[in-house]
């Protein structure tokens, strides 16, 4: 989801604007009833780091159910981890409450710690946000994929545009699955599925802890039932807990603290290729601008759009940050005192309109232009990094990628993890 749904009541039997909350249980109110839900307190949240003059941009959410042992609330009662386990998660991104799913089908006991600390909440916008009908297959057997399928638009066409003329407009990402096409979901809203499933069999994500040592016994031990040695640290109390495992999956990402001890080389391929990405409303006089596919330019680059939700869509942008590509001359055109070492631009400091201005120049002679707040912002490196199977699980690093066009590594991830 992009932003927070406004507001509404079916209160006169159609539905209609209303003012405040009208999802909550008023204190006063009679209920006549000695049970009913009462919905948790909400909390709306910036999702870009960047903007533009449109204002800011807010996605309204709800701490109590979403942020595990983070909750500003008690915890549940039925809350009692234990200190010796199946298998220890390290990581709760997408991938690593997949494989917590999968093993509360399986009756297999289990912790998963964030382990990093941007993952105090689940994601709030932007990243991955499309997944593929065989992903969707594999949810179908958790009995979760009506709950994705259902969330975003279907992309079954494509368009490319290529200097101005269309070159292909067409049906695409056909295939013999129940489930045909591209659905788009972002990353954060698939996130909070598979939360709200893991509450369902009791199980909460214990944010704001993470994994300070481990050590895996040699199996001459005496004691091999539980091999993984593992050290938690609480980082908002400093309390210090010490569990046992049979087994440690490392989902913690590219930069994932669990590889580097074990000292596992990651190898791969990275580029000098800059997108700029924008989750956003745009006004366009593009004859396909709600449609998946890309616009290329000879001179300039390529650009590649993604429909979103409530009219949103996603676009990579293309972005030569040398002294000679396009957003170092439009600053030395807009400012005299314009410098940069060698001339070339940080990729950390170029802003939304520089992009803006880009994706004009590539989609010519279209124009685009802003017609909400920004959603998400974010610049982008294109490269190519993996290492293969070793004896402890690691799923993120099999195959990380920021090649726009094949959405890997929300998909391929799912295959390792069924494995």
């Amino acid at each position: 989801m992009a932003r927070s749904v406004e507001s509404f009541s079916w209160k006169n039997g159609f539905r209609e604007p209303s003012k405040g909350e009208p999802w909550a249980i008023d204190s006063g109110e009679d209920l006549n009833t000695t049970a009913h839900y009462e919905t948790p307190p909400s909390s709306e949240l910036l999702t870009s780091t960047a903007h533009n003059h449109l204002g800011l941009n807010v996605l309204r959410t709800w701490p109590t159910v979403f942020d595990g042992t983070n909750t500003p609330h008690d915890l549940p009662k039925w809350w009692k981890p234990r200190s010796e386990v199946d298998v220890l998660i390290c990581g709760a991104g997408p991938a690593g409450l997949q494989v917590a799913v999968s093993l509360a089908r399986q009756g297999a006991s289990f912790r998963i710690i964030a382990n990093i600390d941007k993952a105090a909440t689940p994601l709030i916008a932007g990243r991955a946000d499309g997944v593929q009908p065989r992903f969707l297959e594999i949810l179908h057997s958790w009995g979760l994929a009506a709950e994705v399928h259902e969330e975003g638009p279907l992309i079954e066409r494509t368009a490319v545009y290529k200097d101005g003329r269309k070159l292909f407009f067409a049906r695409s990402h056909q295939s013999d699955s129940r489930y045909r096409g591209l659905h788009i979901i972002t990353q954060g809203q698939l996130e909070r599925i598979y939360v709200r499933d893991l509450l369902r069999h009791h199980q909460l994500v214990e944010r704001s802890t993470s994994i300070t040592d481990y050590d895996i016994e040699p199996q001459e031990s005496s004691d091999t039932s539980h091999p993984v040695r593992a050290v938690l640290r609480n980082e908002r109390t400093g309390a210090e807990e010490t569990i046992r495992a049979k087994f440690l999956v490392g989902t913690d990402g590219a930069g994932s603290m669990i590889r580097k001890k074990l000292q596992i080389p990651f190898d791969g391929v990275s580029t000098d290729i800059y997108w700029g990405i924008m989750d956003c409303v745009f006004e366009s006089d593009y004859p396909h601008a709600w449609v998946f596919g890309s616009v290329i330019s000879s001179e300039h680059g390529g650009c590649v759009i993604i429909p979103r939700e409530d009219g949103y869509i996603r676009l990579y942008t293309q972005i030569n940050i040398s002294a000679s590509g396009g957003v170092a001359k439009s600053r030395q055109d807009n400012s005299k005192d314009f410098q940069e070492v060698g001339g070339r631009v940080d990729a950390a400091t170029v802003t939304p309109d520089e992009v803006l201005e880009q994706a004009n120049r590539i989609f010519a002679p279209y124009k685009l232009t802003f017609a909400s707040p920004l959603s998400w912002f974010a610049v982008w490196k294109s490269e190519f990094t993996y290492h293969g199977f070793m004896r402890y699980r690691s799923i993120v690093d099999i195959c990380y990628s920021h090649l726009i066009f094949v959405f890997i590594l929300e998909n391929t991830q799912m295959s390792p993890i069924m494995s």
